[in-house]
């Protein structure tokens, strides 16, 4: 079988001693007396965190090569998940610290993690936690770039293969030490003063963008506009203990960047207090973020920093207060296909994008953009549908999108579940970019001027989410858009 050659390799993926409590959490040492399945015999759902190193080199290119390259390390990036069982196959959920995983880099990773948990891809979901001061990994747009004169940098191969062979190791690894699951909890906590939306309409009547960090009083002092402000916690535990636990909140985590500083930022900071506090491995995923951001409470200091990962560490330390705990029963895994639109603007076709491409006099972030678009438009043309997936776990459906979706996507899926506990990760395969609302297509502004994907993008996501949620019979389970029905075929 494919996993036996896992067994012949020697070591697997190193941990950084910053990302875990040395192996202990790993190896589930710190959970005395709990039962270890191995091979055979599975209980009905079992569970083992794992965690990889996922740091570049110094020197990588950061955010996709627009921002300067990797100069030092203040914490490490990390790959962190879980592999469940249900007793007949098995299921792995993944959050890297990168900014984004698109095309060829998010399908090697991904087939990766199924070779190392011996499943097939289809029981995959790999999503991004979007730090910005991280790489962008798109193996397909640095092939296009190989192959013109003078290129910039994007993506060192090598290293990409290395270390999807590496988090795959860790996925095996996992694999050998699941420990039964007897109870699921779900808890949430609103965030205070983090999140805002990005997309401000101000006096002159414009949509402005609202960025990561600002000092401009103008866009400061307006109202955070359409957040989901609350963060939501799920635990697996056996009996009393807690085993594993994974935190879903809706904002771009990052407060500064282009520093050349690799950090996990405000996110992974909250993290790692949490999990050395608790002893308990910690797993954080990011929401449909694409347009909520910090900047109304972060002017890109340090101390911001401190401030932004401070409220998402209490969140986290209320909403495991707030836990409800349920018997595990079944999991239930389920996916589903969308077909995103591509953009159909001059600018956005093929024979302009390679003379950008292979133009050496334009600048390099012109000519990184170029291979980008064109390396998601070659995908789309010959695969032309992403996959989402959704796990449910009693009360619990953790749901798994595509791209730098809005936040209104994330509203839609819990509003068809309004009795229900949905947390929702996007930042899977980052190919679409921006995933914007045909409202805001209509506004312009940021988003939709960098989206790859169009028209009618928003029905067709939402007709999926609506197949993956399976709502209330007297609830829609299709957008109310009557007259675009067709749109969904």
């Amino acid at each position: 079988m494919r996993a036996t050659a896992f067994h012949r390799k020697k070591g697997f993926a190193a941990l950084s001693a910053q990302g875990w409590l040395l192996a202990g959490l790993l190896s589930g040492s710190l959970a005395a007396g709990l039962s270890t399945v191995r091979g055979g015999g599975e209980p009905a759902v079992a569970v083992a965190p794992f965690c990889c190193d996922v740091t570049p080199p110094l020197g990588h290119p950061l955010c996709g090569g627009w921002i300067k390259p990797l100069t030092a390390v203040d914490d490490p990036l990390l790959a962190k998940g879980v592999v469940l069982s249900d007793g007949k196959s098995r299921y792995v959920l993944c959050a890297v610290d990168w900014c984004l995983l698109q095309t060829g880099a998010y399908d090697l990773l991904r087939q990766r993690i199924a070779r190392g948990a011996d499943i097939p891809e289809s029981h995959v979901a790999v999503q991004t936690v979007h730090q910005h001061n991280a790489p962008i990994a798109d193996v397909n747009a640095q092939l296009l770039l190989d192959q013109v004169a003078a290129a910039p940098p994007h993506l060192d191969l090598r290293f990409m293969e290395q270390t999807a062979d590496r988090v795959g190791e860790a996925v095996h690894a996992a694999g050998q030490r699941l420990q039964a699951v007897t109870h699921i909890g779900y808890g949430r906590s609103r965030v205070e003063r983090f999140a805002s939306n990005r997309r401000v309409r101000l006096a002159d009547g414009k949509i402005h963008a609202r960025y990561s960090s600002t000092t401009d009083p103008a866009l400061r002092d307006a109202p955070e506009g359409l957040v989901d402000p609350w963060l939501r916690t799920v635990t697996f535990f056996a009996g009393d203990q807690p085993l594993v636990r994974l935190h879903y909140y809706a904002s771009h985590p990052q407060s500064y960047y282009g520093d050349g500083r690799a950090t996990s930022d405000t996110a992974g900071l909250a993290r790692r207090r949490l999990e050395l506090e608790e002893g308990v491995p910690q797993v954080y995923f990011t929401g449909c973020a694409g347009n909520i951001t910090a900047g109304k409470y972060n002017d890109g200091s340090p101390r911001a920093r401190g401030e932004l990962a401070e409220r998402l560490y209490k969140a986290m330390k209320e909403a495991i207060s707030n836990t409800q705990r349920a018997r595990i029963g079944a999991l239930e895994w389920k996916t589903a296909e969308v077909r995103l639109a591509l953009r159909a603007e001059p600018q956005w076709q093929e024979p302009t994008l390679r003379r950008v491409l292979a133009d050496t006099d334009a600048a390099p972030a012109a000519r990184l953009q170029a291979a980008l678009n064109l390396a998601w438009f070659e995908r789309a043309r010959s695969r032309p549908t992403i996959e989402l997936s959704r796990l449910r776990l009693g009360p619990v459906r953790l749901l798994f999108l595509p791209g730098e979706a809005f936040i209104e996507y994330q509203l839609y899926a819990q509003s068809l579940c309004p009795t229900g506990f949905v947390a929702v990760a996007a930042y899977g395969e980052g190919g679409p970019g921006y995933i914007c609302t045909d409202a805001a297509l209509a506004e312009g502004g940021y988003e939709p001027t960098e989206s790859r994907v169009g028209l009618p993008s928003e029905f067709r996501l939402k007709a999926a989410i609506g197949k993956l949620l399976e709502p209330h019979p007297a609830l829609p389970s299709r957008p109310p858009h009557p007259g675009k029905a067709h749109l969904a075929e």
